[in-house]
């Protein structure tokens, strides 16, 4: 048996819904982006990738994940394919709402990232934890001694814990909205808007429905065009479909070239910004979800 290539990092996207509305949202959620992932349909998928790579740190995400119907299986399942201290990143507005969430986080080495868009809900956001946890709790405010570079933190009794990071700035998205209402996307120089990805320089490498990809947009271009019917020239439409992500039946073939490639700049990076330009994205606007 071959050994499995090592992942530092690798992010589930499980869901395009979700309840806030955040300007120059990099996967789009803030549009009503329809669309998610029941664990059941890719079970057998992941079961199979876990014989080719080993995943360090793995984060489930959105949208906001916490709406997606089976998030415990979700949690349950990748933690049995690959045992680990995983994350699940939300907005933190559905905390108590997830039936069953505590018990599973408890029982599966799982750990709650947040991210606090809107500083204003800070205190509603903290009862929303405090709720959730199970006392004593434990509180800690600044990034000194947190764990991540988090702005806050709170620990339960059974060391369930939940770092919260303010995050109410977005670097500008790929979509551009019109005056006329169409949707865009930026026609920059790839590799320039590469240097200037905070995506890349994350190494935010996504795994959507089986596939795996170098970055979230990439992988939802098609399906934001199908969704919202984007106003781009033809050529550019055919650029979208062409991106190959990496995927069981084409493993073997292709999955040398795929990871020597990873770290750099691909056609379809044209889409996304050519440089950074930071935006407050308070107020939100909250939605039915």
């Amino acid at each position: 048996m071959k050994p499995r290539i090592k992942i530092p990092k690798l992010e589930f996207y499980i869901t395009n819904v979700c309840n806030l509305t955040c300007d120059h949202c990099n996967r789009f959620n803030n549009l009503n982006f329809k669309g998610w992932q029941a664990w059941d349909d890719y079970a057998e998928i992941y079961s199979a990738w876990a014989e080719l790579i080993d995943i360090e740190h793995i984060v489930i995400l959105g949208g906001e994940p916490l709406l997606n119907p089976t998030i415990i299986d979700w949690v349950r399942g990748l933690s049995k394919i690959w045992p680990g201290y995983h994350q699940i990143l939300t907005n933190g507005t559905r905390l108590n709402n997830v039936k069953g969430l505590y018990d599973v986080i408890c029982q599966n080495n799982t750990w709650l990232g947040m991210s606090i868009h809107n500083v204003d809900e800070i205190e509603i956001l903290f009862n929303e934890v405090e709720k959730f946890l199970k006392g004593p709790i434990t509180k800690l405010i600044g990034k000194e001694g947190n764990k991540y570079g988090a702005d806050f933190s709170f620990k339960d009794k059974n060391n369930v814990e939940i770092p919260m990071w303010i995050q109410n700035e977005f670097t500008k998205s790929a979509l551009i909205h019109q005056p006329d209402g169409k949707l865009t996307l930026h026609s920059s120089d790839p590799s320039t808007a590469h240097d200037h990805c905070a995506i890349a320089k994350a190494k935010s490498y996504h795994f959507i429905r089986g596939k795996l990809y170098k970055c979230g947009p990439v992988a939802l271009f098609p399906e934001l065009d199908s969704q919202f019917g984007l106003d781009i020239t033809q050529e550019d439409r055919d650029l979208i479909h062409q991106y190959r992500p990496l995927t069981i039946d084409n493993f073997d073939e292709y999955h040398s070239d795929f990871f020597k490639n990873l770290d750099n700049p691909i056609p379809q990076c044209k889409f996304c910004p050519g440089k950074n330009d930071f935006s407050k994205i308070f107020p939100l606007i909250k939605i039915k979800a």
